[in-house]
């Protein structure tokens, strides 16, 4: 089954892609970029709201296949029946008795062998259906899913470098605070081996 179904899932990452590839990078990486976590996060919702839609669509097509067969057994059922009247027909004539055996025998053989030909293919046709729908769901789920998580593992690294150079510049501003006390104060200058820590909190991802 073709991606060019109309699939409102890869739409939606076709934008995410295209957002992506036009962010500007981190400066001296090759590999890091700045994201706006606004337009990401609005990038999720669309795909949780919209995969939804996408599993029900493809689970329509899914239990369709089983009107196929349900086609497929009233179309054989009715030329067994189409059979068997021809067959009374022809053993209602005495006249030509073996020959209405020879006959229906005959009939009914080839009957049987077309509604078996039926049901095959109706069969074959829903299994190959539902295969294709059921792979296509296990492919997007699977792209979505490395998909956020690797969104997810881009912002942590960015909360992570700006927490590293907001300790930095505390740091430093702590120091230049005590050698300026120090000075007023005609003491000499002390400098504390370490700044105090700063941290942050994370948005809670799993619960958007």
């Amino acid at each position: 089954m073709e991606r060019k179904m109309e699939s409102q899932i890869f739409g939606v990452i076709d934008e995410l892609e295209q957002y992506i590839s036009e962010c500007k990078p981190k400066l001296l990486s090759s590999t890091e970029i700045y994201v706006e976590k606004d337009v990401i996060q609005g990038f999720i919702d669309d795909l949780r709201r919209k995969a939804p839609e996408e599993i029900a669509r493809y689970q329509k097509i899914i239990s369709n296949q089983d009107s196929i067969l349900d086609n497929a057994r009233k179309m054989a059922d009715g030329l067994i029946e189409k059979a068997t009247a021809q067959t009374d027909e022809m053993l209602s004539q005495n006249e030509i008795l073996k020959k209405a055996y020879e006959q229906a025998d005959a009939v009914t053989q080839q009957t049987m062998a077309e509604a078996q030909n039926i049901l095959d293919n109706a069969t074959n046709e829903a299994n190959a259906c539902r295969e294709a729908a059921m792979g296509y769901m296990e492919d997007v789920m699977n792209y979505v899913e490395g998909l956020l998580s690797a969104s997810s593992r881009t912002v942590s690294n960015q909360y992570d470098e700006l927490l590293n150079a907001l300790n930095s510049k505390l740091q430093a501003v702590k120091n230049d605070h005590d050698s300026l006390r120090a000075s007023r104060n005609g003491k000499p200058e002390e400098t504390e081996s370490s700044g105090p820590n700063v941290s942050t909190v994370y948005p809670d991802t799993d619960n958007e």
